[in-house]
């Protein structure tokens, strides 16, 4: 199962999408993301000058019953010539077995079973 067919991600493209933040706990792990949204999202919008995606802030939380693990890497994060920074992309979020889900990028990896997601934009 890829996560497009998780409900709330559907119309969603993490490998390109900016990871701006990074909260962890016990039983879910939240970012704050720059999502790009594709044609299809309920939010979607055509982009804006200049730019490739219809992006949106937004956090996106990935919880569970059970533990889960977050193996940040310490990456520095990098920094825009506004400002701005970014810890990457979330290059990957898949099934790797039994409902057990892996998502990873250069910000670190984490571990969840059965997860839960769910995405709020600003």
């Amino acid at each position: 199962m890829e996560y497009s067919e998780l409900a709330g991600l559907d119309g969603v493209l993490l490998e390109d999408s900016w990871v701006l933040d990074i909260a962890p706990s016990e039983r879910h792990i939240a970012f704050r993301i720059e999502a790009v949204l594709l044609p299809g999202h309920s939010a979607y919008a055509d982009p804006k000058p200049g730019e490739v995606y219809c992006f949106r802030s937004g956090w996106l939380s990935v919880a569970s019953s059970e533990a889960v693990s977050v193996e940040l890497s310490g990456a520095q994060p990098a920094v825009d010539a506004s400002g701005a920074t970014d810890l990457g992309n979330i290059d990957g979020f898949a099934e790797v077995s039994d409902d057990l889900w892996v998502l990873e990028g250069d910000w670190g990896r984490a571990t969840v079973n059965s997860p839960r997601v769910d995405l709020v934009l600003d």
